[in-house]
């Protein structure tokens, strides 16, 4: 008895553990093949944006942004991507990487996909949708508020709303000042701490610069007001201030206009007013963050109020984004968001889960309706489908637990409740396209089934080991197949699915009336997926998909290492 238990645990663990190790080894390999693509723009590729484009400024290491420049060194522009801040946003299968070109003010002009590994059908449905791009035009770098909606595409909402999600979270964050693009220097410190040899920028604000000592010691922290004070207009023009905190970075200790662009006059006397020049000392940034000047009592510098506001209001808004996170944070989802129709999607998921371990799957009613829940909504409505286009993307990128919870719920179960409980959950009552092919041979009743001979139905049995294997290769390598084509799931995402994958399916469901299930039997990869972490019973043993599996995970091995190790 306890042989067979440690038997059991040994057999269940050696195939979790097997689609664990080919997961991480698909994903190590992404990595790897996404530090060799590079990611330098050319000025080819943005001259729709800007015909006259002959150079590009360095790339700016915090917002991404680089200058377009004419052959006369003018800017005619500005460009980033949304790459990296958008590596971890997840659409159907894969992280998108946009170009955002933006005028001279930084204010959007336009949108355009660079790379996406998501998958190719819902791309391309996104791409024709030009008023989901036309959303984010005159949008400004560094505005902390979103849109007041955004209309995801239909059929390919995930996709639409990872994209759209990279843009704003690469839009609000903090840009570069294009008044004042002079960064803080270690020599200008010096003048107020003689003692300070070194900058830090802190991790969480990249912006904010601890003040070492020759011995690490934290004498300060400094920050400035830009670009938060870009648009802020005293008399005449903006202006920039140094601001020195505490070492702890809560209290203000002074504060230091570094560069002008108001009336010189009223700079003076600014900067003169020694009783202005005290105003904030001692104060925490969260009361400077919500500081009513009026009813403080503050008065501005004698002889420069507007000059004196201008760098008191910059330094208030300077305080708000230190101690807030900007309101397009809460796109960055914290914790699983459900949609309306996830909740659907979960009573099709629960209804299943009954179908499998109740006596329900008995009756006749429930199991017309179960296929019409399933069919009519997971299917064609939701197209809510476990694939290998699915399980290699989140391999490669992470799982989207954030913005798609129930699939990822759906996909859980299916490999779990086989291994655990033998019950073929997803293969067995939930598949919508196993479904659709029970519903037409039950009610098309043909009788003329084709007799395959025994040698015959083993070779077309190896044909998802063989795709299986083939899918490993493509995405080990890093080939440029399209892996969705390969299986017939997205023919139901009919808006969205090419000629090629709908001729495909039909054709499967058509020879499913002569073979039942056929296309499950013969041409479903993910069904033989699903079949090897099945466990059987105390009969099941290490057998030949064992084998298989174990030849699937060498060769993935090899092609990782020989590719890392050229």
């Amino acid at each position: 008895m306890l042989h067979s238990a440690a038997h059991s645990i040994l057999l269940r663990a050696w195939r979790a553990g097997v689609l664990v190790a080919i997961a991480w080894l698909i994903h190590q390999q992404h990595d790897w093949l996404s530090a060799q693509r590079d990611a330098t723009l050319t000025p080819d590729r943005i001259r729709d944006f800007f015909p006259e484009a002959d150079s590009l400024g360095p790339r700016d290491p915090q917002s991404g942004i680089q200058k377009v420049l004419n052959t006369y060194g003018d800017t005619l522009g500005l460009v980033t991507q949304t790459s990296p801040v958008s590596d971890n946003i997840i659409g159907y299968s894969g992280p998108t990487n946009s170009l955002i070109a933006l005028d001279p003010q930084a204010r959007v002009i336009g949108i355009r996909i660079l790379h996406s590994d998501d998958t190719s059908d819902h791309l391309a449905t996104v791409l024709k949708n030009r008023p989901f791009f036309n959303t984010f035009k005159n949008l400004k770098l560094g505005d902390l508020q979103p849109p007041e909606k955004i209309d995801l595409v239909s059929g390919a909402t995930l996709t639409s709303d990872a994209i759209a999600q990279g843009i704003l979270k690469r839009l609000g964050g903090n840009a570069p000042s294009l008044r004042f693009p002079e960064p803080l220097t270690l020599a200008e410190i010096q003048k107020l701490k003689p003692d300070a040899a070194q900058l830090q920028p802190l991790e969480k604000h990249p912006d904010i610069f601890q003040v070492l000592d020759a011995q690490q010691n934290i004498l300060a922290q400094v920050t400035r007001t830009a670009p938060q004070s870009d648009a802020i207009v005293g008399y005449k023009g903006p202006s920039d201030t140094l601001i020195v905190l505490d070492p702890t970075g809560t209290k203000i200790e002074s504060f230091h206009l570094r560069k002008s662009f108001d009336n010189a006059e009223y700079v003076a006397y600014a900067t003169g007013d020694k009783f202005f020049a005290k105003t904030f000392t001692g104060m925490t940034l969260d009361q400077l963050a919500t500081l009513d000047f009026n009813a403080a009592g503050i008065a501005g510098a004698t002889g420069a109020t507007q000059t004196s506001w201008a760098m008191s209001e910059g330094m208030k808004r300077r305080a708000a984004a230190l101690i807030e996170p900007p309101p397009s944070a809460s796109l960055q989802i914290q914790l699983p968001t459900l949609k309306p129709a996830d909740y659907g999607l979960l009573a099709v998921i629960a209804f299943s889960v009954l179908m499998t371990f109740t006596s329900l799957r008995g009756k006749r009613w429930a199991r017309a309706l179960h296929q019409i829940a399933l069919i009519g909504y997971a299917g064609l409505y939701s197209g809510a489908m476990i694939s290998q286009g699915l399980l290699t993307g989140w391999s490669r990128h992470g799982v989207p637990w954030q913005s798609a919870p129930v699939l990822l719920l759906l996909t859980a179960l299916a490999l779990a409740l086989p291994l655990f409980t033998r019950r073929q959950f997803y293969c067995h009552h939930y598949c919508p396209h196993g479904a659709l092919q029970q519903w037409l041979s039950k009610r098309l009743k043909n009788k003329n089934h084709l007799r395959i001979p025994a040698p015959l139905n083993r070779l077309l049995e190896t044909i998802p080991l063989l795709l299986l294997t083939f899918i490993l290769v493509i995405v080990m390598l890093g080939l440029n197949i399209d892996i969705n084509k390969l299986e017939a799931f997205d023919a139901w995402l009919v808006t969205v699915a090419g000629w090629g994958i709908l001729l495909t399916a039909i054709a499967g469901l058509i020879f499913s009336l002569f073979t039942p299930m056929a296309y499950c039997r013969y041409g479903c990869p993910t069904g033989a997926l699903l079949k090897f972490v099945r466990y059987a019973g105390a009969s099941d043993h290490f057998g030949k998909k064992d084998a298989v599996a174990l030849a699937l995970l060498l060769l993935a091995a090899l092609l990782h290492w020989q590719l890392a190790w050229t």
